[in-house]
């Protein structure tokens, strides 16, 4: 009687067990592929916004009238802008495709300078036209090669990543890896739209890069003004990439070499598990992480986000203001900037994304803030009351603060910075401090995901 009694206990235990096993797998797919909806959303709106940029870019180098001009040179800023947002929005398991990202900065950076330098009376230079046709020159291949994967999504039902080994793979019974097909680097070879970018990052960092003066150069520093004195070295780097791990919630971490960057911030990368590093020669400093873990649904309000970031702004040793916040569903990603007494340095900006399963911060882009962090001499100012009474009459402020903001390619400028509202809408407002010129009006416009700047 017992051991019927202890049977049929453990065989409900067991389909008690079983249920809960089969309803976690579901929700997990569910979750996967509300994921690769998203991923596919995003890559489609890309390839939209980069078809376009194309497009007015083959146009504004045929304008030769300063209006036309400056409405295809907008239209280019504007098209990268949006291409832009929709490629920070991919998932990433490295911190790869910089060159993608750095080809639309600069490109759109670059438009709008040449755009404002017309409406200001200026004119298009020999240099500048040449600029523009090698930066269109390198965006056909680019815009063509994305469009092809957005057709083989539609028409192959490409996944978003590369499939895992298979058992007869694992046993070296199915020949060659996914990776060792791909190992030409050739578009045909990529079995997914992952691969396919990857491999069209590898190919534009081969191309020339493009050059130009005037005040967009004021944005490239000659190095990094942040990063801290000193040099590290390979082991050194590691160290520094796992106490990062341990205060993100990796303790023990076991890392692998991923090898090393070049450019500005030149060092040493590492993994661990879905976790990447990037581990700045100078300094050793970590200026790149990202985690791709699989995020479980959200249990976490943006409330509970925040107070989150704080703490981990605090233990990661970053002293800064968190400014904004933008919410992807399955984590948010915030903006957090420098302050100097009490004047907030907007260049100097950290991005950092927390999963809102748990809380753990799964994203860190430090690069801006050690690309231009140092201390600022300020100038003397007009005071709060001259700069106020500089605005439209009827603009309502509701804050007002000092910040140092960036024009026309990061050229830096000391101002005030007003946020209010006009006629039903709000806009962020800076007067320059010393004079009380305007510089820069931006609308804000509110969405579920969260503010956007116009």
């Amino acid at each position: 009687m017992h051991k019927r009694l202890w049977v049929g206990t453990l065989a409900v235990a067991l389909l008690i067990s079983l249920g809960w096993g089969i309803n976690e797998y579901r929700l997990a797919g569910d979750y996967r592929l509300a994921s690769e909806n998203n991923s596919r959303r995003a890559f489609s709106d890309f390839a939209s916004h980069l078809d376009q940029m194309e497009t007015v870019m083959a146009k504004g180098n045929v304008a030769n009238t300063p209006n036309q001009q400056i409405y295809y040179l907008s239209e280019v800023s504007s098209k990268s802008e949006g291409a832009l947002k929709d490629f920070s929005q991919l998932p990433a398991d490295q911190a790869g495709l910089s060159y993608i990202g750095q080809f639309l900065t600069q490109s759109g950076d670059f438009a709008r300078t040449l755009a404002q330098r017309v409406a200001g009376g200026g004119t298009i230079t020999a240099d500048d036209t040449k600029t523009l046709q090698t930066m269109h020159n390198q965006l056909i291949p680019v815009d063509q090669k994305v469009q092809t994967l957005m057709s083989r999504i539609d028409t192959e039902n490409l996944a978003w990543t590369d499939p895992g080994p298979s058992l007869r793979q694992k046993l070296g019974l199915g020949g060659p890896q996914i990776a060792e097909a791909a190992a030409d680097g050739s578009e045909a070879s990529s079995k997914s739209v992952r691969s396919g970018l990857d491999q069209l990052d590898a190919s534009l960092q081969k191309l020339p890069p493009f050059t130009y003066t005037g005040e967009y150069s004021a944005r490239v520093v000659q190095k990094p003004l942040g990063l801290p004195s000193g040099q590290v070295n390979k082991a050194q780097s590691q160290n520094a990439a796992r106490s990062f791990l341990t205060k993100v919630g990796y303790a023990d971490a076991t890392l692998s070499f991923a090898g090393e960057t070049n450019g500005d911030f030149k060092g040493y990368s590492w993994k661990y598990k879905d976790a990447y590093l990037e581990i700045s020669r100078q300094g050793g400093v970590v200026t790149l992480y990202r985690d791709q873990r699989s995020l479980n649904p959200r249990t976490l309000s943006i409330d509970d986000a925040i107070q989150r970031t704080k703490k981990i702004l605090t233990t990661l040793g970053w002293n800064l203001v968190i400014t904004s916040s933008e919410d992807f569903g399955s984590y948010v990603e915030f903006d957090a900037v420098a302050e100097q007494n009490g004047v907030r340095l907007y260049p100097d900006k950290v991005r950092l994304m927390v999963a809102l399963d748990n809380g753990q911060l799964v994203g860190l882009d430090a690069t801006p803030y050690y690309a231009f962090h140092h201390t600022r001499t300020f100038p003397a100012k007009i005071t709060m009351n001259q700069a106020v009474q500089k605005l439209r009459t009827n603009f309502k402020i509701q804050e007002s603060r000092l910040a140092v903001i960036t024009k026309s390619g990061n050229q830096e400028i000391y101002a005030y910075e007003f946020r209010g509202r006009y006629q039903g809408e709000d806009y962020l407002v800076y007067l320059n401090a010393q004079n009380g010129t305007e510089e820069k009006i931006q609308r804000i416009i509110k969405t579920p995901r969260g503010e956007y700047l116009q």
